[in-house]
């Protein structure tokens, strides 16, 4: 039995005040439940508000915070990278400056790949052939040798996978050629490989016998380094001299620092092939700021890095 009929039973409350006792719970329950539909509804609202303010920030923070993963060289200019012009060098040809007519001769090798600039090239440098200073006639000898396709240059060399490999500014220095290699392969030039300091010249391109892989050596004005490459497969191998230098080192309990400049003040000569695959030169290995000076003979054999290295002996 309901609360209002038993009232009503025992007669302890009026018929009319229980009617109008049902119609205000009935409005107050209604009240109540608008009441938290709007707040609801207004903590809803606020939430997205929120959420749409800390996401307008966050990237604005992100814009304000840029993401940098690596930094290369053309990045810190800020600008395009400047593309190769072969018609400034065309028009350094007409200079009366002889260094920049012996650049200007190296840098239109690389027009090799365009055929029309190759052809254009090729009849501006043919009176260079002739010109007073061997420097400048050989270079043009040189580019015209590539640029032609006859590939008859001694400073070429061609590998076992039919490309070829050359220097260009050869023995521009006293210390040797411009530290970049260039590789033609089916009839497309490349730059295939540049050396960084310490390694400034190119002194040598050794290829192997069976011409598959090639030994390069490099110098600074302090130093030489050498480096075997299998070209086609783009493997290459330790600094050798170095390594010959901390390996000998180290049998000999000799201090083997690393200089922060990474000159070794370490000479290789008498580099040769002893087959197709093993390496082998004379060294002259220093330690101690150069106070101790170790001579050695050095065995490299690519396939295997196996290195050894032995005391030279002092009555050879």
């Amino acid at each position: 039995m309901k609360r209002e009929e038993l009232y009503k039973e025992i007669g302890l409350i009026d018929e009319n005040l229980i009617e109008a006792a049902g119609h205000s719970m009935e409005k107050r329950k209604k009240s109540i439940s608008k009441k938290w539909v709007v707040l609801v509804a207004c903590l809803i609202l606020y939430s997205s508000t929120a959420s749409a303010l800390l996401a307008t920030e966050y990237y604005k923070n992100q814009n304000a915070e840029p993401y940098i993963r690596y930094l290369r060289a053309e990045d810190m200019e800020l600008a395009p990278v400047a593309r190769y012009d072969a018609e400034k060098f065309l028009q350094a040809l007409k200079s009366n400056n002889n260094e920049h007519i012996y650049i200007a001769i190296n840098r239109l090798v690389e027009c090799f790949n365009d055929q029309k600039l190759r052809e254009k090239a090729l009849n501006a440098l043919q009176p260079f052939l002739k010109n007073d200073n061997p420097k400048i006639a050989d270079s043009a000898a040189f580019a015209i040798d590539i640029l032609s396709k006859s590939y008859r240059s001694p400073y070429i060399f061609k590998l076992a996978d039919g490309s070829i490999m050359f220097t260009l500014f050869n023995n521009y220095s006293d210390y040797g050629s411009q530290n970049v290699l260039w590789r033609i392969k089916d009839n497309v030039l490349q730059e295939y490989l540049s050396f960084s300091p310490p390694s400034m010249y190119i002194t040598d391109i050794i290829p192997s016998p069976d011409k598959k892989l090639v030994a390069v050596m490099t110098s600074s004005n302090k130093s030489e380094f050498v480096q075997i490459m299998n070209i086609e497969e783009g493997r290459i191998s330790p600094e050798l001299v170095e390594s010959a230098r901390v390996k000998y080192g180290a049998q000999k309990k000799l201090d083997t620092w690393t200089r922060p400049d990474h000159e070794n003040y370490s000479y290789a000569d008498k580099v040769v092939w002893k087959d197709n695959d093993t390496l082998e030169f004379e060294g002259s290995l220093a330690y101690q700021d150069t106070e101790i000076i170790e001579n050695v003979t050095v065995a490299y054999q690519f396939s295997k890095k196996v290195m050894e290295v032995k005391g030279l002996d002092s009555s050879r």
